[in-house]
């Protein structure tokens, strides 16, 4: 009986964080090996070096500054994206339309740049960003409000939004947004003012002779977006709206015999939601090329749900693992350069980490789960027998 109960004395001093995060990295470890087991197969089944094809993706994602550059610039969006789809979660709501809100974004920043081209870069630049975050909250508002009013599953109307979105934007880039300069033959805007441009990283730390502004477009936006994850951990962890928001996400009985308002709170969390997303494709238009071409970057918003699952909805993990897709893209033309083998192995590889971190986190859970089950099982025993 003493054993018993100096074991859930141990338990009971222990810090939950602790059992939180260790668990969480032995998730982690256990779904990279499994993963990268299953990609050795892959890779053995075409006459390849499992260890020479994993050190080839990371030496060209990290080998060079400017290489490193090229993920952070991948990943830049990335994050973005999942934030947006990990704040909807939070509430266990499922935000299947970044991919639409932000390429709306995109034509509202557009829009923004060429019109508003007289004003000075301070003004212009964050009038830019602001079109660009007005626009994504408005197409996220449709199915938040239908969501509340109607009952209609986000999903399905995030769904139908986009593909609105994709032929809405393709009108207006034919239309009033297309090219007046006689030089342009493709479907596009009008090159953006300068001042419109979000400033390179490279030239404002005067690091351009390590870092050439012709191989990178790092620009600015990705310490913002650095700067943006710290603002949804404080609203999420720090706040009442983030209380109400995991609150709901947890329980939406219990949150609602707690006082709290479901609809408005699922109408906020969504808008924050397509604020977010309509940052998503900033780092395309006003560091890559630009302007806002018909063939603009897409499936960043699908893509932000595999950074969200893999960063566990938090805003803490999602730029690691945002980072972490940023290098497996910049080893795809490390593969496509050195080897023979098709560049889809690394989705087919992404797509198993994703699965192996999802179920090995669920695993662990239990587990924890089990672990603190019993432990109320040893501190309440001792006190039946002192009773």
């Amino acid at each position: 009986m003493a054993a018993r109960a100096e074991s859930a004395q141990a338990v009971k001093t222990r810090p939950p964080w602790v059992d939180l995060l260790a668990g969480q990295l032995l998730a982690l470890a256990g779904a990279f090996a499994f993963a990268g087991a299953i990609g050795s197969i892959i890779i053995i089944a075409y006459g390849q070096d499992p260890l020479f094809i994993y050190s080839t993706v990371w030496s060209f994602g990290t080998s060079r500054p400017q290489d490193f550059a090229l993920v952070l610039e991948n990943a830049t969006p990335l994050i973005f994206s999942g934030l947006a789809v990990a704040v909807a979660f939070k509430a266990g709501m499922f935000n299947i339309g970044v991919e639409g809100q932000y390429i709306v974004a995109m034509s509202a920043a557009a829009a923004a740049a060429v019109n508003l081209d007289s004003l000075p870069a301070i003004v212009l630049l964050p009038a830019v960003i602001l079109a660009a975050v007005l626009a994504g909250m408005a197409w996220a508002a449709v199915p938040a409000v239908l969501k509340v009013k109607t009952g209609a599953h986000e999903v399905v109307t995030t769904i139908m939004m986009n593909g609105i979105a994709i032929s809405f934007v393709a009108w207006l880039i034919l239309n009033p947004l297309h090219s007046t300069g006689s030089q342009v033959a493709d479907l596009r805007t009008d090159t953006f003012p300068k001042g419109a441009l979000a400033p390179n990283l490279a030239q404002s730390l005067g690091l351009e002779d390590r870092i050439p502004d012709s191989v990178v477009h790092l620009t600015w936006l990705f310490p913002l977006s650095l700067i943006v994850c710290a603002g949804i951990w404080f609203l999420m962890f720090k706040t009442r709206l983030g209380y109400e928001v995991r609150a709901l996400g947890s329980s939406s009985g219990s949150a609602e015999a707690g006082g709290i308002s479901i609809g408005a709170t699922q109408i906020k969390i969504f808008l924050i939601s397509g604020a977010l997303a309509g940052l998503v494709g900033l780092n395309h238009i006003l560091g890559d090329t630009g302007y806002l071409g018909s063939n603009y970057e897409a499936g960043l918003g699908f893509a932000g749900i595999a950074v969200a699952f893999l960063g566990r909805n938090h805003p803490a993990g999602i730029p690691l693992a945002a980072i972490l897709l940023g290098i497996l893209l910049r080893g795809q033309d490390g593969l496509a350069i050195v080897t023979d083998l098709p560049t889809e192995i690394l989705i087919i590889l992404q797509g198993v980490l994703i699965l192996s971190v999802v179920v090995a986190y669920e695993l662990v859970n239990r587990a924890l789960a089990r672990r603190q089950q019993r432990a109320v099982g040893l501190t309440e025993t001792p006190r039946k027998a002192e009773a």
